[in-house]
C-alpha cells in the first residue's frame, strides 16, 4: 500500500505528519519484513540522527493504536509490521525460530465482550496469537527454548 494511504489516514485523524511517523511508515515499506523498534531506530537515525528511542516507541504506540501497524509480541521482544491494506488479522508464531505467520480468521468476540461487560469493561480492541511449531522446526527436531 502507498506511503501516501497512511500519512492520509494519520492527517484525517488529526495527527501531524512528523518526519519521525513518515520514516517509521517509510522504513517498514522499504524493508518489507517485521522490525524490531531498535532496527527502526537505527534506521532512521541515518537520515534524523537526533531521533531519540523514546520518540520512536512513542510514535510507534500511536501508529499501532491507529491501526496503522501491528504490534507482534515475541518472547525475544516486539516486532512491528505495517498493517498491510489496513485488514485485522492475527498470527501464528514459531516457539523456536519465532516465524510469525499471518492468519485471517478471528475468533467471534461477543463472547469476550460479554466477559469484558461483567467485569465492567467496555472493549474496545484485542490482539490474538497462537504458539506452535513451524513446519521446519518441526522437521529439525528443535525443542522449544
Amino acid at each position: 500500500m502507498p506511503k501516501a494511504i497512511y500519512l492520509d489516514i494519520l492527517k484525517k485523524k488529526g495527527y501531524k505528519l512528523t518526519s519521525q511517523r513518515q520514516k517509521i511508515i517509510e522504513v517498514l515499506r522499504r524493508v518489507g519484513c517485521r522490525l524490531t523498534a531498535r532496527d527502526i531506530h537505527q534506521r532512521i537515525r541515518v537520515e534524523l540522527p537526533a531521533v531519540s528511542m523514546d520518540t520512536v516507541y512513542r510514535n510507534l504506540h500511536l501508529l499501532c493504536d491507529l491501526g496503522l501497524l501491528h504490534q507482534i509480541l515475541l518472547p525475544s521482544g516486539s516486532v512491528y509490521e505495517l498493517a498491510a491494506d489496513l485488514w485485522h488479522h492475527h498470527h501464528l508464531i514459531c516457539v523456536d525460530c519465532e516465524k510469525v505467520v499471518c492468519i485471517e480468521y478471528c475468533p467471534d468476540l461477543q463472547g469476550y465482550r460479554e466477559q469484558a461487560g461483567r467485569q465492567g469493561f467496555d472493549l474496545i480492541g484485542h490482539t490474538f496469537a497462537l504458539q506452535g511449531r513451524c513446519p521446519a522446526c518441526r522437521q529439525a527436531g528443535k525443542v522449544s527454548r
